[in-house]
């Protein structure tokens, strides 16, 4: 039996089995939280069995405009959901045969292999992936800066690496891990930084170039880049100044800043609108296939979209927050390659309460969510900009506008 692929295209509410009333009312509560002061900024879409039934966008381009100047195509930065495209990128390495994910991630990095340092060889490619390699970022971080201190000098960077990605993974070699592999999950950006890096040297191209070729291309994913280029800034949306994401950070000052827009790195680099992250999601709904192309196999997004983090070890998020350490406990749910998968005691704020148990998808730190559900047959993407942190750094009212969704579903 053929699968079917649904490509995205628009229709109305009520031809897929959902109410044209509350989804006026879904385009009003969206409307709503601009007017109130909630984000000054956000854009949406939904579908359903491939019919986009909302695309709408609310509030300015850039924080202080007087006037509303978002638009439906506005290219947002997506931070941390630029994870589940490196993960994809991943996996098409995978099956192509090329990388394994039980093998050693210095396997691909051997630059990295330093003489007498054991756990190198029990850290692999899928630790990375699902954040259980033991490598805590904030830790890392401080030996990294003493490394630099004491190195006067590094080879040229490698071919196809970012002289500023270059330099930290170079100096990260011998670093100590904060557990080990497979006895905790630590939230790492390194990990994915990694994981880029893997991509580069397996494909032979950087690896926004082969996400381009790979991902981007055969999608339609027109308005989503790494680095962005001068003709598509106009329609980038900038933060205020102090907002969350526009912290200053080792190797960059902030997520508006022109050296984020420059590195392109595979943790959280990716900008993107609404219309093509929903491509993307909707790919993987698919099982791996959009518009008559198999980006994935089926066998590859079971695997992405299957929990792969034990219960019964601790999972957390390291932050550095007003000088101080701060440890961020992630509360049920479970982690595939990638993704959230929301089927196991699910208490983060971020994801909607009336998601069916088989939903998956990725929050951005700032504002950005995406995510698809299998049993409601729906993707959505909620793209903001958040003025302030809730409680677990969630994306404010992403879980609202979920549920809202969810309770459009009649049929």
């Amino acid at each position: 039996m053929k699968m079917k692929s649904p490509e995205l295209r628009q229709g109305k509410p009520e031809d897929v089995g959902m109410d044209p009333v509350r989804i006026r009312r879904l385009h009003e509560l969206v409307g709503s939280w601009v007017e109130s002061g909630d984000t000054p900024s956000v854009a949406v879409l939904v579908a359903r069995r491939g019919v986009i039934v909302l695309h709408d966008a609310f509030g300015v381009r850039r924080y202080g405009d007087p006037t509303p100047t978002l638009k439906p195509d506005s290219i947002f930065p997506i931070s941390s959901c630029s994870k589940s495209i490196t993960a994809v990128a991943v996996m098409c390495l995978v099956e192509d045969g090329l990388i394994g994910l039980n093998r050693p991630f210095i396997d691909y990095i051997p630059e990295l292999d330093v003489p007498g340092v054991q756990w190198l060889e029990e850290v692999r490619v899928a630790d990375l992936l699902c954040h259980t390699s033991g490598i805590d970022d904030l830790e890392l971080g401080n030996f990294i800066a003493a490394a630099a201190s004491r190195s006067s000098e590094l080879p040229p960077p490698a071919p196809g690496r970012h002289p500023v990605i270059d330099r930290r993974i170079r100096l990260s070699a011998g670093a100590p891990l904060a557990r080990r592999p497979g006895t905790a999950m630590i939230y790492s950006n390194f990990a994915y930084l990694l994981l880029g890096d893997i991509i580069r040297s397996v494909s032979g191209q950087p690896h926004a170039q082969f996400i381009k070729s790979r991902i981007f291309k055969p999608l339609g994913m027109r308005d989503s880049y790494f680095v962005l280029p001068p003709e598509s800034l106009e329609r980038r949306v900038y933060r205020g100044s102090g907002m969350p994401a526009t912290e200053p950070t080792p190797i960059h000052r902030g997520i508006d800043s022109p050296e984020y827009n420059e590195l392109g790195f595979a943790s959280g680099g990716v900008a993107s609108t609404a219309r093509d992250l929903a491509a993307f999601v909707q790919m993987l709904l698919n099982r791996g296939s959009y518009g008559g192309r198999q980006i994935l196999s089926r066998a590859g997004v079971a695997a992405m979209t299957r929990h792969h983090v034990d219960d019964s070890i601790p999972r957390i998020m390291p932050l550095f927050r007003d000088g101080k350490r701060l440890e961020i406990e992630f509360h049920g749910g479970a982690y595939g390659y990638g993704l959230f998968v929301f089927e196991r005691g699910d208490r983060f704020a971020a994801n909607g309460t009336l998601n069916s148990p088989s939903a998956f998808g990725h929050a951005g730190y700032g504002g950005a969510f995406v995510w698809a559900d299998p049993e409601h047959e729906v993707v959505g993407v909620y793209l903001s900009v958040s003025p302030r942190l809730n409680r677990d750094i969630g994306v404010m009212n992403s879980d609202l506008f979920q549920n809202a969704v969810n309770a459009a579903i009649i049929d």
